[in-house]
């Protein structure tokens, strides 16, 4: 039986709050080897999932200061079936 791969990657994005940031991350991480990239500071509020045609965005901030911390998930499309669920802890978990 052969086992598959996964590649894994941790960015520290410092913002996601700037016009087309999300779009320039997303496609440097689908441009790569990397199949999932854990990003740190991505300072969205609230929590959720957006699905893109390439990849998705899992994101958690329960911060109640708008523009601080935040952490998320980006997830290329031929991982997907790998991802059981997602539940937000904190800003950074």
């Amino acid at each position: 039986m052969k086992k598959e791969l996964l590649d894994i990657g941790t960015w520290n994005v410092n913002t996601m709050l700037k016009a087309g940031k999300m779009h320039e991350i997303a496609d440097q991480i689908v441009d790569s080897q990397i199949q999932i990239a854990a990003l740190q500071e991505i300072r969205w509020r609230g929590y959720g999932l957006l699905k893109k045609y390439k990849y998705s965005i899992y994101y958690s901030c329960n911060s109640n200061t708008t523009g601080q911390a935040g952490a998320g998930f980006v997830i290329q499309k031929s991982a997907m079936n790998k991802i059981l669920g997602f539940e937000p802890i904190s800003d950074c978990i």
